[in-house]
């Protein structure tokens, strides 16, 4: 075996040693069995035509964590702070929606606390400097009637809530990034009809890997449809494969030649000795 052979099975080896390394990691510092998450659905995409980088889009693989190992915090608390994820202020969250249906992956926009009466309290609202209002008035310790929001989120949207209506249980209100699919928070169209407690956070997205997800989501029949949300997905995915392979490819070109040139080099020396 020659030494650009070599050296082409050691890139291999290191590229494939990387990627379990990396998974292990990724598994020991989650606190989940499965560490990972493909979308399925293109409800948290920020265009509703295309896949971008940093942004939860249909096909993507996501890295999540338990949620007793981060800090969940909400788009209002986060206008403050200035935690982003995922192109947006606050966490992203996977919540549970019951027996035999599948979890959500959404935005915590607010966590309204209960009060017992049917009032509501947003501690958070003491300090958010964004445009708010309610039925109630803006004592945000005695919520009642109609919250409503003003230009928020990347897309500028104007949810509101009848929290009357409201499952009377303390948590957060929670919504998909997508401009078009997603106006309104999940708790008014219909998704669940309760802010997600603690109780029901089944973990927390962390890190997004591209493209990755695409092929399961074309081999599940009633998801494929929303592939047409990330047309630009399955070129990209080939794209980053390519690449791969011809950086591959070149690093063993370039050693072969190596190799080749100091061959000749020292057949030209014995020959001149």
């Amino acid at each position: 075996m020659n030494r650009g052979s070599k050296i082409l099975i050691a890139i291999v080896g290191i590229l494939f040693l990387s990627v379990i390394a990396g998974y292990a990691y990724i598994h020991a510092t989650s606190g989940l069995d499965s560490p990972l998450s493909v979308i399925m659905s293109s409800s948290m995409q920020h265009d509703n035509d295309r896949s971008q980088l940093g942004v939860i889009d249909t096909g993507d693989v996501m890295v999540i964590k338990s949620p007793s190992k981060v800090t969940i915090q909400s788009y209002v608390e986060a206008t403050n702070t200035g935690y982003k994820t995922f192109g947006d202020y606050g966490s992203v969250i996977i919540y549970e929606r019951g027996d035999d249906i599948n979890p959500c992956i959404h935005r915590a926009i607010i966590w309204l606390e209960y009060n017992g009466n049917g009032t509501w309290s947003a501690e958070s609202l003491k300090d958010y400097k964004g445009q708010w209002s309610c039925t109630s008035g803006t004592d945000y310790r005695n919520l009642y009637g109609t919250l409503e929001f003003t230009d928020i989120t990347q897309s500028g949207k104007n949810p509101r809530i009848n929290l009357d209506l409201l499952g009377k249980k303390s948590g957060y209100l929670t919504m998909g990034d997508n401009p078009v699919t997603n106006q309104g928070f999940d708790q008014y169209i219909g998704i669940i009809s309760h802010p997600i407690g603690t109780d029901d956070i089944r973990s927390v997205a962390v890190m997004e890997i591209p493209w990755m997800g695409v092929i399961k989501v074309a081999m599940t029949p009633n998801k494929k449809s929303y592939l047409s949300h990330v047309p630009n997905s399955i070129s990209s995915l080939i794209m980053l494969f390519v690449l791969v392979f011809a950086l591959i490819y070149c690093c063993d070109m370039f050693y072969s030649k190596k190799e080749l040139k100091q061959k000749k080099k020292k057949l030209e020396e014995l020959q001149f000795h």
